[in-house]
């Protein structure tokens, strides 16, 4: 039996807490920062930084993505192919 995969949205506050919490933080025009202070680049589209609203934590590596459909597609694709 297959396993029910949920996808829930946080809202802005909540996500910038949970970011926070692992030392990442949120500039003046909404883009997430490493701890270092340097905006996170898309992996989809390395001349894009993510933004807030689009951001997305993958579970185990706590790495910022694009919350996108692709980018979840592919790291889903990653995590079963490595088992």
């Amino acid at each position: 039996m297959a396993k029910e995969v949920i996808f829930e949205k946080l809202g802005k506050k909540e996500a910038m807490l949970l970011l926070k919490a692992f030392d990442y933080t949120v500039d003046d025009e909404g883009y997430v920062c490493s701890p270092q202070g340097l905006r996170i680049a898309s992996e989809e589209n390395p001349d894009a930084f993510i933004k807030l609203e689009n951001a997305a934590l993958t579970p185990g590596s706590l790495e910022v993505i694009d919350g996108s459909p692709d980018s979840i597609s592919k790291f889903i694709r990653e995590k079963v192919e490595s088992k």
